[in-house]
Formats: structure tokens, C-alpha cells, sequence
């Protein structure tokens, strides 16, 4: 009779040991990161690699600095005359097909102009105006006309030319260029993977790094001979760099 009771008490405390060991392993679950390639531990050795993304495009937008400056013996015919040339350059401007969204002021500014004799005070001779307006566009055929129209009504220094890549054109071409710099990171680290006989079984962070590259064409007085000043926009290079962290294994 003894060895019965023995028998059952034998039988419950290894289903009690059963129990917590269940318990304790349901609690403390293996640590481990579910990848497209399966399960991998969380001490499974890594690969870092570098990925690059990057293509040539045309720019599709240009901006143009056009300034009016006139001199005056007070500051209110300085400021008269130019905002009348300024209005006469951007009346003619829009005629080109110009709307007003993609003109913007940069700068209106009037200034004292002195005269500095010889050991005596300065001299006040008058008031400079200096008006600058930034034409922004997409209509890249009209840029040399556009130059040649605004000269011709009135403005009387160009700051410059500069052609630049819309946010448009940069959204679409840098999903692709995402694309492309992970590809180049997972080639890189799969032909440095296979002479040791390993592959990439997952991959543990990815970091996207952008950069983009403009080219700048700055605006030169040409031959007036021609029937509208050229400006070439040239080319533009947008880069996107990725930093991958590969499981191998």
C-alpha cells in the first residue's frame, strides 16, 4: 500500500515539474527575427554594406534673377522710375506665357548715394532703387527669349541663370534610385559573401541617404547678333546612397 501512495506522489510532482517548465519557456521564449528567409537569431553574425543609386536627368526647371536699379535726386522718383520699368519688364515677361505664381520679389531696397570729397563731410547726391525680381519656370525653350525681352524693357543687370530638378521629377526618380542602391548593396555583399561559402539570410536595418548633385549655368552676355541669347541647361546627376545591415549566415 505504501509503495502505491509512493508511486502517486512520484507522478503529480513530475506533472507539477512538466507544468513549470512549460511555464517557464512559454515566458522566456527563444529570441529570435522573422525575415523573408525564415527565422534568425538575434546573435547570428552581420554584414554592413554601402549601396549607391544614380542617374543623369535633364533639369526641368529654371530660375532667372532679373533687377532693375535706378538712380534719383530723391528717394520717391528713384522708387517711381523703377517700379515704372519694373512693371513695363514684367508686363512684357508674361507675355511669353509667365504666370504670376512663378514669379516672386527677392529684393527692394533704396539707398543713399554719397559723394566723398577730400578731408570734408560727405555729400548726399541722391537715392539708388534696386528692385529684383526671380522668374521661375518650367518653360525652359523661352529662357534665352526671356532674357532678351526683360533687357530690352528695362532691366539692367541679371544676377544669374540657374536650372534645377523640380520636386516632381526628384520624388519619381529617387523611388527608383531606392530601388537601384539596395540592389547595388545586396550585389556587393553577395560577391563578398561567396568565396566564404555564405549568403545573406535576412537583413536587420536599412538607412537611406540622399544626395543630389545640380548643375549650375550662370548667365554671360553673348553675341547680340543672335536671334535670342542660348542658355543650355547641361545635365544633373541625383544620388541616393543606402546603408544595409545583412544577416549571414
Amino acid at each position: 500500500m505504501l509503495s502505491g501512495k509512493f508511486k502517486v506522489v512520484s507522478l503529480a510532482l513530475a506533472v507539477v515539474a512538466l507544468s513549470a517548465a512549460l511555464v517557464i519557456l512559454t515566458a522566456n521564449p527563444p529570441k529570435t527575427l522573422k525575415t523573408a528567409a525564415g527565422e534568425v537569431g538575434e546573435n547570428r553574425s552581420t554584414l554592413s554594406v554601402s549601396g549607391l543609386g544614380i542617374v543623369t536627368v535633364k533639369p526641368d526647371q529654371v530660375s532667372v534673377s532679373l533687377t532693375v536699379e535706378t538712380e534719383a535726386e530723391n528717394a520717391s522718383e528713384a522708387l517711381s522710375e523703377n517700379s515704372e520699368l519694373m512693371n513695363k519688364v514684367i508686363n512684357a515677361i508674361k507675355k511669353l506665357g509667365l504666370e504670376d505664381r512663378e514669379l516672386k520679389t527677392a529684393t527692394l531696397n533704396i539707398y543713399p548715394q554719397y559723394f566723398y570729397p577730400t578731408d570734408k563731410p560727405p555729400v548726399l547726391t541722391g537715392y539708388k532703387a534696386v528692385n529684383t525680381i526671380i522668374v521661375t519656370t518650367k518653360k525652359l525653350e523661352i529662357v534665352g527669349l526671356l532674357i532678351d525681352t526683360a533687357t530690352a524693357n528695362g532691366i539692367n543687370r541679371i544676377e544669374g541663370v540657374w536650372f534645377s530638378i523640380s520636386n516632381e521629377l526628384m520624388n519619381s526618380t529617387k523611388l527608383t534610385l531606392i530601388s537601384m542602391a539596395v540592389e547595388d548593396a545586396k550585389r556587393k555583399a553577395e560577391a563578398a559573401l561567396k568565396p566564404l561559402n555564405m549568403s545573406i539570410i535576412g537583413v536587420k536595418s536599412i538607412e537611406i541617404v540622399e544626395v543630389s548633385g545640380y548643375e549650375v549655368t550662370q548667365y554671360r552676355a553673348l553675341s547680340t547678333t543672335s536671334e535670342t541669347t542660348p542658355i543650355l541647361p547641361g545635365e544633373a546627376e541625383i544620388a541616393v546612397t543606402v546603408h544595409v545591415v545583412f544577416y549571414i549566415g
